[in-house]
């Protein structure tokens, strides 16, 4: 009895490290299932409507979550990427978050520098 208790004792450390590793590595197949995923719709998308679009997909529970931000005043954009996300989700669970697309940020204008040929002033 005292013998099986020892050897209960002496792998339970292994069973423990074991497990994480299982654990681990399922949880990496998911992520990289999720990348998988969230490329090929991104190239789906690329390819119907062009770089207007870029979603992002995950896996929760047991349901797929893909989230894009749309340009609103463009309906005809929003209905590729539904149909897009359809054709390519269409036989599992899946919610789309549809939000609505920032106008991209302007770089401020900046001064510049001497003309050619001409040398600016330093004092280094």
């Amino acid at each position: 009895m005292e013998s099986l208790l020892g050897i209960l004792m002496l792998s339970l450390p292994l069973a423990t490290v074991v497990a994480l590793v299982a654990l681990v590595e399922r949880r990496r197949t998911r992520r990289r299932a999720e990348v998988a995923r969230q490329i090929a719709l991104t190239d789906a998308l690329h390819a119907r409507l062009g770089a207007v679009v870029a979603p992002f997909v995950r896996r929760r529970r047991r349901r797929w979550e893909i989230a894009v931000a749309v340009p609103f005043e463009r309906p005809v954009v929003v209905t590729g990427v539904l149909a897009t996300v359809d054709r390519m989700f269409g036989g599992m669970a899946y919610e789309v978050v549809l939000s609505p697309q920032t106008a991209p940020a302007l770089e401020p204008r900046t001064r510049r520098g001497a003309p050619l040929g001409e040398e600016s002033l330093s004092w280094t």
